[in-house]
């Protein structure tokens, strides 16, 4: 009995060991597990500011590419603007004031003609569905300027053709100049002449 009794505190020492021991490891797991485990905070949502056509920070590639009117137009309107602005140089011994009336209906925005930079040629171009029919409007304005002595400076293309007349001996416009830009509207109406927008095109 002695024996049994000495013997029997034994188990209590060893469970309380156990208890112990278990209960450091359970601290050590939940040390690690805070450590290696760190929280992680939720994503911010990303920001966006919208972009707008009047912000000046926005889409600056196309801002750098947006065009005002077509080139074709602001080159057309300030060639007419230029025309306007420019007075025509009359050839010396050329009664002005006999030309002018002519000279000016001439330079009606319907009629199409223009003073050239110096203001001393009268200059149009003439649009055609065909490339023959441009060729034969060529051809009779030539006719008549041989019987007249009296030539221009002609540039053919597929549908068109441009077309410059000024006198270079005295300098200046004349009386033939204005006879000859007639003489073109006539020639033109003969072969058929369309509107800009209507001439044949190259493809």
């Amino acid at each position: 009995m002695d024996h049994i009794i000495r013997a029997s505190p034994r188990p209590c020492v060893l469970l309380s060991r156990l208890q112990k021991s278990q209960f450091a490891r359970s601290s050590a797991l939940r040390f690690y597990s805070s450590v290696s485990s760190p929280t992680v905070s939720p994503a911010r949502p990303l920001q966006t500011t919208p972009r707008t056509r009047n912000d000046p920070t926005s889409y600056p590639l196309q801002r750098s590419l947006t065009f005002s009117p077509s080139t074709t137009t602001r080159h057309f309107s300030s060639s007419m603007s230029a025309s306007a602005a420019v007075e025509p140089q009359f050839a010396e011994g050329v009664d002005a004031d006999e030309l002018r009336p002519r000279l000016t209906a001439l330079l009606q925005p319907e009629q199409g003609w223009t003073l050239d930079a110096e203001g001393q040629g009268l200059q149009k171009t003439y649009f055609f569905k065909t490339y023959f029919k441009a060729v034969s409007f060529v051809n009779v304005v030539a006719s008549q300027s041989a019987t007249m002595k009296h030539h221009p400076t002609m540039t053919v293309r597929i549908g068109s053709v441009d077309i410059h007349w000024t006198t270079h001996h005295p300098r200046g416009l004349t009386g033939k100049d204005v006879d000859m830009a007639q003489h073109c509207d006539e020639a033109a109406e003969l072969m058929g002449a369309v509107e800009a927008g209507q001439g044949r095109k190259c493809h």
